[in-house]
């Protein structure tokens, strides 16, 4: 009897389980049924910028799909960039049917960025890009998944190292044009700002100091003072182009409470040195360049043999020399253990060193 009656529950389950299925294959008409509607956000154009990180970049909404009954609804946020068609998005966000809101904040939308591009191979490239926003609504693996209409968002991201507050470094050397400025950091986001400048021999033309990217306020110089000063008070008013110092290269430190600029490290040439020249004279020169978002960098391009040491200096002299120990460093390069760099593999190697960072970091690529 208990048999039985086993049997029978079992029965009735397998039963009711079907009529579920049934049901929701009877219900579910995937041609009557509605995608969500996604409302075009307030800005459609947006700048990220790491200063505002915990700020709400996007606020999303949108409409309920309507599957045509009282189903459980999962909402997908999906995000790609415009030439993919969705290949791959990322899910930036997922809810419930009862889900019509979702807010991202600066920092999490430029972190998902920032690995969308790296997975589509774009490094390094901060530049504007035209991405695609939708909702993907599903009730079930077995169902169709209805997409809402598609939003697309120009969106400028910003690199994941750390942003510090920073100074403009404006004159002939980049045509006056603070797109192409270098800059002085300040690392503990105080009034003291410091960072190599490369003239490439146009210190003598001239240059200032400006807060922002504009000429809406900038500090010069005063008086004359004597050549190749070490330190020397700029104005915030009425002052002339800097234009006492020669060298193609100095470190700067500069004081936007006192106007104080301290001068040092000055150097005509910095190069490639190691066992390709038999550590002695006729470095590799290195020369100024600046990459797609206009970060400067010094660069030269030279034969190695394999197990080739090596490392930058100024001058040819034998301080402020930069290794590893010096300096971050990525690709086609390694740490030989000893202060040096190590060519693993015969060939011709280009090194990019991005000078004008707080943390200064080599690029090496194996041509």
């Amino acid at each position: 009897m208990k048999i039985f009656n086993y049997l029978f529950l079992a029965g009735a389950l397998l039963a009711t389980a079907s009529c579920e299925n049934d049901m929701e294959k009877l219900t579910y008409q995937s041609g009557e049924a509605k995608a969500a509607v996604l409302d075009t956000p307030a800005q459609t154009s947006l700048i990220l910028e790491s200063r505002n990180s915990e700020n709400v970049a996007l606020d999303l909404t949108w409409s309920k799909p309507d599957f045509g009954y009282q189903a459980i609804v999962t909402n997908n946020v999906e995000l790609d960039l415009a030439a993919n068609n969705f290949s791959n998005p990322r899910i930036i966000a997922s809810g419930s049917s009862t889900t019509t809101t979702h807010s991202v904040t600066v920092a999490d939308l430029n972190s998902t960025l920032i690995s969308l591009l790296a997975d589509n191979g774009i490094e390094e490239d901060f530049s504007a890009r035209d991405y695609q926003v939708r909702i993907a609504s599903s009730i079930s693996a077995d169902a169709e998944t209805l997409y809402s209409n598609v939003l697309t968002l120009n969106i400028t991201p910003y690199s994941m190292d750390i942003q510090y507050p920073q100074i403009w470094v404006i004159g002939d050397y980049c045509g006056w044009n603070h797109g192409s400025s270098q800059f002085l950091y300040s690392a503990k986001e105080d009034e003291n700002y410091a960072g190599m400048i490369y003239f490439d021999g146009k210190a003598a033309n001239g240059w200032k100091l400006t807060p922002e990217g504009d000429w809406d306020a900038e500090w010069g110089m005063s008086g004359t003072p004597a050549a190749e000063a070490p330190t020397q008070t700029l104005v915030t008013s009425g002052g002339g182009n800097i234009n006492v110092y020669s060298h193609n290269s100095y470190y700067l430190e500069f004081n936007s409470e006192t106007g104080e600029l301290k001068v040092s490290q000055a150097y005509d040439s910095w190069g490639v040195v190691g066992n390709h020249n038999g550590w002695g004279s006729g470095d590799t020169k290195m020369t100024l360049a600046y990459d797609e978002n206009n970060a400067a960098y010094l660069t030269a391009t030279l034969d190695m043999p394999a197990g080739n040491t090596w490392k930058i200096r100024p001058d040819e002299k034998w301080e402020n020399d930069k290794g590893p120990g010096q300096l971050k460093f990525e690709g086609d390069v390694a740490d030989n253990g000893d202060g040096n760099f190590i060519a693993n593999e015969a060939g011709s190697y280009t090194i990019k060193w991005y000078f004008n960072k707080v943390e200064q970091k080599l690029v090496v690529t194996k041509n």
